[in-house]
């Protein structure tokens, strides 16, 4: 029984680590496709603080992060946009850099160019997620090795 839940938790593990690989490429690929956006100044127009935690009880860590809301305007209309659970926080009416879609002005980010540092960090990431599944499936805890007697059956 306990092989079936190590197998499971395996499998559960190599999906994670799928997931993560995927989505670092996803995101960098999207940030590629932004590299030629136009940058404009934005200003924040609303600040929410939050407390954002990770881990169990025992071991829980939390930060502060800040849920921004900006406005910039493009040929003359203004735009809002937001940036969600960063760490860097901002005060209204203070200005910052974005960029946004030149074919639909309403599409913005904050992310000004490729973070090959974020993909790095989720393929490694998705690796070692990988690795440990693999690791609970073909090498379980209490697996019989070859040449050791099996006295269950005695």
């Amino acid at each position: 029984m306990m092989k079936k839940i190590l197998a499971f938790a395996g499998v559960l593990f190599c999906m994670w680590g799928c997931y993560c690989i995927y989505f670092g490429f996803a995101n960098y690929q999207m940030q590629q496709s932004q590299k030629d956006w136009p940058v404009t100044d934005a200003a924040a127009i609303s600040v929410e603080r939050r407390r954002e935690s990770s881990g169990g009880r025992r071991h829980s860590s939390s930060r502060w992060v800040y849920d921004i809301t900006y406005e910039y305007t493009v040929g003359g209309t203004v735009y809002t946009g937001e940036i969600i659970g960063t760490v860097s926080q901002k005060e209204i009416g203070e200005s910052f850099s974005i960029k946004y879609d030149p074919k639909v002005p309403s599409v913005s980010t904050d992310i000004l160019s490729p973070q090959p540092d974020a993909l790095a960090a989720n393929l490694l990431g998705g690796l070692f997620f990988l690795a440990i599944g693999a690791w609970a499936i073909v090498f379980p805890p209490g697996r019989k090795r070859k040449g050791e007697p099996d006295f269950t059956t005695l």
